[in-house]
C-alpha cells in the first residue's frame, strides 16, 4: 500500500506490504459504537444512508486512516 502525503512544498511518502497493512488496520476488537457502526480492530464500518432514499444508501462504507501508516 502507498500512502502519499503533500504538505505546502513537501511531500512525503510511505509503501507497506498489504499483508502488513490488513494485519494493522484489522487486528483489534471487533464492536459495535453507540451509532451502530461496526469497528474491526481500526477499521470502521457503516451504512452509507443520505442518498435520497436510492438503493445506494443501504451499501456500506469502510473507512480507515492510512496516514497511521506514516507512525508505523
Amino acid at each position: 500500500m502507498l500512502v502519499a502525503q503533500k504538505v505546502e512544498n513537501s511531500a512525503r511518502w510511505v509503501l507497506k506490504p498489504m499483508n502488513f497493512c490488513v494485519n494493522y488496520f484489522g487486528n483489534g476488537k471487533v464492536e459495535i459504537t453507540k451509532q451502530g457502526n461496526i469497528k474491526i480492530g481500526r477499521i470502521t464500518m457503516q451504512r452509507k444512508g443520505g442518498d435520497g432514499g436510492r438503493k445506494t444508501a443501504q451499501m456500506l462504507q469502510f473507512k480507515l486512516n492510512p496516514a497511521e501508516l506514516f507512525e508505523v
